[in-house]
């Protein structure tokens, strides 16, 4: 029937590939990664000893992301020898490149002390959610910087997220505080310590909030900088970018510490407050900034969005069970609608329209698997459809500023 008639789709061969060995792998790795993340921060912040943030940040970059990138680089070029001699002549046939290399460099230097800040004030499944706002900027800036046409079914996602998130927030439906915030005060002044309480805490909210703002527009940014750098006639090694990207942040990282902390520093030390928790946060963000460049190469948009929604879901379980937080009607809602905006941006349709249409296919095929290929058949008569939507699943190199994360 395929032959017959090359609208047919292979929907069977599609959704095997995508739940195929490595895809489960890269699946698991990415929702493990990211849960992670968001729970080891907020832990090491709020129930260990305060540590420097910008610190943290320049140890996964120079300490473990560089000599990990360099050994890469190395494997790939044959050897150390080789490996010196091809950074050589890529800085001396590209310094333009090399110098611009410097601005994602930056942002993501500062989306990484941000995510930091914003763990530190807010609860970890609320900026799970908060940071998938960086899905509104990317869109923003693709359009703006690279003159990028946003099909429909984008900025519908795009309207979603804004709704999820504020919803996850509690902002869509506001609500007055709890009394029980009243009690912590053990029966001393409860009233008024309550209210300082509530400050206290909405103050922290407003700044964690803040934080992962900043971090998302950041990293927007870079990721839309660096597709133009990507299009670019040369094509680097990833580990050399990596390199790059990581030598540079641990520069500027410096800089910035010996600017603003070097006076706490050199009282009390530049690994002051770093217990056990607080070296897992960084070892697990270091790593999971070259897991995911790799990642990126053997899942689809799909099965990384599901993988997104997944790690949300198993934050906030976690942010329950270590944290105590409270899981609300509207935390629930935000939490639908930002998963169902992921699945939406990353999808091959363009419209609603024929978005309803590869659902309908794909339903048709899984439901009659033994009627499948007549009944698409029929279905594809009336509803022709994109061969690339349903394309097999294959390992690509990241093209677009959706599919570049921050390393």
């Amino acid at each position: 029937h395929h032959a017959a008639n090359p609208q047919v789709l292979d929907i069977h061969g599609t959704f095997a590939a995508m739940v195929s060995f490595t895809g489960w792998v890269a699946l698991a790795t990415f929702v493990a990664q990211n849960t992670a993340a968001a729970l080891l921060m907020r832990y090491a912040k709020t129930r260990m000893e305060p540590y420097n943030s910008a610190v943290a940040v320049l140890l996964q970059e120079v300490a473990l992301k560089l000599p990990i990138s360099v050994v890469l680089f190395a494997v790939e070029c044959g050897g150390f020898g080789q490996m010196v001699q091809k950074i050589r002549r890529d800085f001396s046939e590209r310094p333009l490149e090399w110098a611009q290399l410097s601005v994602p460099a930056l942002l993501y230097l500062v989306t990484n002390i941000s995510v930091y800040v914003g763990y530190d004030n807010l609860e970890a499944a609320l900026g799970m959610v908060m940071y998938q706002s960086k899905i509104v900027f990317t869109a923003i800036f693709s359009v703006t910087l690279l003159n990028k046409k946003i099909s429909v079914n984008q900025w519908c996602a795009v309207f979603v997220l804004v709704l999820g998130v504020i919803a996850a927030q509690g902002l869509l439906f506001p609500q007055p505080a709890p009394e029980a915030h009243a009690h912590h005060g053990h029966g001393h002044g409860k009233h008024g310590g309550g209210r300082s309480l509530a400050a206290a805490a909405e103050k922290n909210r407003v700044v964690g909030m803040g934080a992962f703002l900043l971090a998302a527009v950041c990293t927007s940014f870079a990721s839309v900088y660096f597709e133009k750098m990507i299009k670019s006639d040369s094509k680097p090694s990833l580990w050399l970018r990596n390199l790059q990207l990581a030598m540079y942040s641990g520069v500027i990282a410096v800089a910035g510490l010996l600017i603003n902390d070097y006076d706490e520093i050199a009282r009390q030390g530049p690994l002051h407050g770093f217990g056990f928790w607080t070296w897992c946060a960084v070892l697990n963000n270091a790593l999971g900034g070259l897991l995911v460049a790799v990642i990126i190469k053997y899942a689809d948009n799909i099965l990384r969005s599901f993988a997104q929604g997944l790690a949300i879901v198993s934050g906030a379980v976690g942010s329950y069970l270590l944290f105590d937080f409270q899981i609300t009607a509207q935390f629930m809602l935000g939490v639908v609608l930002v998963i169902g905006a992921v699945f939406l941006y990353g999808a091959q349709a363009s419209t609603p329209t024929e978005l309803c249409e590869q659902l309908a296919l794909s339903c048709l095929a899984s439901v009659a698997p033994s009627r499948g290929d007549s009944a698409l058949s029929d279905a594809s008569a009336d509803a022709p459809l994109k061969p690339a939507a349903y394309a097999s699943v294959q390992p690509t190199e990241p093209h677009t500023a959706d599919e570049v994360e921050e390393p």
